[in-house]
């Protein structure tokens, strides 16, 4: 089994026990491959920017750092010029193809 393969039950759980993870990474996907700041994320799918860097990093007991996006390879943190902007890694991408999520 592929190493991905290995963990895609746990990214699913994952997207599946929080909504907030999921609507992250449905909008990262409808912008591929341009990245986001949080602030942007938030205003965009209506949801609290705490909760986003939640969902994003990880975050005290509601977000469990193990879960999150960038944990699992989901989504990917880029630095330019001292801000921090996030963007769906390919292997998220390929997750979100694979599972046919997009409503295409």
């Amino acid at each position: 089994m592929e190493k991905d393969q290995e963990f895609e039950p746990l990214i699913l759980r994952s997207l599946r026990k929080s909504r907030v993870r999921t609507e992250i990474v449905m909008y990262l996907y409808k912008i591929y491959p341009k990245a986001s700041y949080p602030a942007d994320i938030s205003r965009n799918i209506g949801i609290d920017p705490t909760n986003i860097l939640g969902g994003l990093r990880g975050m005290g007991n509601r977000f469990d750092k193990s879960n999150s996006l960038i944990e699992r390879g989901i989504v990917e943190k880029i630095e330019l010029e001292g801000e921090v902007y996030y963007r769906l890694s390919e292997r998220g991408k390929s997750l979100i193809e694979s599972l046919d999520m997009t409503g295409r």
